[in-house]
């Protein structure tokens, strides 16, 4: 099934806000940071069996130079955060005065933009689309129960409400990479994934807080293997 792996995602997104809400404050922050750090080491592992799987180091290598340039002239990073910040200032003027909704507004605000923006969930939805493969999702259902649970405990049930966002998005971005997946030929597949594995590969970096990249701005070179993967064939180049 396509939407297995944001299925799952979601669920895990819900189970996780669920037990913030049981659990309260009895988990210390200082258990919370060490897991997070865990689930990063978790990321690196799934990139580097996907980096593992094949494809040209010199096409990726382009993919990432000419997606990272792309990314950082348009500044891909800061205007997702951006977006995030300015949805989060009009809830906020929203429900002002009104602590309930205030506080359910803000767990759902703060916990979607963590399950739903970012490199993880648009390469695990383009593996899940393109090639059935939920592995990605699948470990990332694990990290956002965890991190859903840390949010809850301070921001209530508002964070359970992201499952449904979460599940919605990923599940879109999976049909549609199904939807295309017959017209793109192998060698563009492996190359995709393999661009993407590597990104995933920087976002357990920055999870397991060894470094701070901005892996958003590469997100455009997850697709150029579908522009660079016949370029480079017709030049003999693979």
């Amino acid at each position: 099934m396509v939407i297995l792996g944001a299925l799952v995602n979601g669920i895990a997104a819900i189970v996780g806000g669920m037990l913030g809400m049981l659990l309260g404050t009895k988990l210390r922050q200082d258990m919370g940071d060490f897991l997070m750090v865990g689930m990063g080491l978790c990321v690196v592992l799934a990139g580097v069996q996907g980096m593992a799987s094949g494809g040209s180091v010199l096409l990726v290598t382009l993919a990432i130079m000419l997606g990272g340039g792309m990314g950082h002239l348009i500044n891909l990073d800061g205007i997702i955060h951006h977006f995030g910040d300015r949805i989060q200032d009009r809830l906020h003027a929203f429900t002002e005065g009104n602590p309930a909704f205030a506080n359910i507004s803000a767990g759902f605000v703060n916990a979607t933009l963590v399950v739903c923006i970012g490199s993880m969930a648009i390469v695990g939805s383009l593996q899940s689309g393109l090639t059935l493969n939920h592995s990605t999702l699948f470990a990332k259902s694990l990290m956002d129960l965890v991190i859903n649970m840390l949010l809850a405990t301070t921001m209530g049930a508002g964070v359970m409400l992201s499952g449904i966002v979460v599940f919605v998005y990923e599940a879109l971005l999976s049909l549609g990479a199904s939807g295309i997946a017959p017209y793109l030929t192998q060698a563009v597949i492996t190359h995709m994934l393999a661009t993407g594995s590597l990104l995933l590969f920087a976002v357990g970096l920055n999870l397991a807080k060894i470094t701070n990249i901005k892996v958003a701005n590469f997100l455009p070179a997850c697709f150029l293997p579908i522009v660079l993967v016949p370029l480079l064939t017709a030049c003999g180049l693979m």
